[in-house]
């Protein structure tokens, strides 16, 4: 018998909050590049972090009105 099996058997998964939501964005990035962005931490926060830094701004307006 395993003791850790994994995943979320038997407990319900966590929720994102809700103004994150999961979207599926095609994008082909060279294994170099990958492997450094692997190196500084997860990949989709990394990412975010540099588009935030190239000028790209979260929109309060937007979150407001799919609230709605």
């Amino acid at each position: 018998m395993q003791s850790k099996r994994g995943g979320y058997r038997g407990k319900p998964k966590p929720k994102l909050p809700p103004h994150l939501k999961r979207v599926r964005v095609n994008v082909r990035i060279q294994k170099w590049m990958l492997d450094q962005l692997k190196t500084k931490g997860e990949v989709g926060i990394v990412l975010e972090e540099i588009l935030k830094n190239a000028g790209f701004k979260y929109c309060d307006d937007q979150k407001r009105s799919i609230k709605m």
